[in-house]
């Protein structure tokens, strides 16, 4: 072939074969001038690289909603990330399945604290601050 042949683009011939790559597709591409057909094979990546990222962060929130279950809702929103982000790494990747399952762990232990902190906060600011004073009173009393 010239140099000219193809518009400038590689043949089939040309082109490489990786051997780690596990999808491999064929797509047909039709020339412009000459009418031809080529098959020209298009490689994917492995699609569970992400997972693992998906465990670190999930891992990162779950500890984070622990150490922030005292600020209620920012508490709430880190552990409900941290369980979605350790089910859906969970289910994707082998390599990774500790930093989920202990990132989805924190993060139930995480929702439990916050959930128990906004009730009470909830409780406490609805009582009178009379009536508290009272049951403080009475509480070391008792002691």
């Amino acid at each position: 072939m010239s140099e000219f042949d193809n518009n400038g683009y590689e043949t089939v011939e040309n082109v490489e074969t990786v051997e780690t790559v596990e999808n491999v597709e064929t797509v047909d591409a039709t020339d412009a001038f000459s009418g031809t057909v080529e098959s020209t094979p298009v490689y994917e990546a492995p699609s569970n690289e992400g997972s693992k990222v998906f465990a670190i962060i999930s891992l990162v929130c779950g500890i984070l909603s622990v150490i922030c279950c005292c600020t209620g809702w920012v508490g709430i929103v880190l552990s409900v990330a941290a369980i979605v982000l350790g089910i859906l790494s969970f289910n994707k990747q082998e390599d990774a399945r500790g930093m989920a399952i202990a990132g989805i762990v924190c993060g139930a232990v995480g929702v439990v604290l916050a959930l128990v902190i906004v009730i009470m906060g909830a409780a406490f600011s609805a009582a009178d601050a009379s009536d508290i004073e009272q049951y403080v009173e009475q509480f070391t009393d008792s002691l």
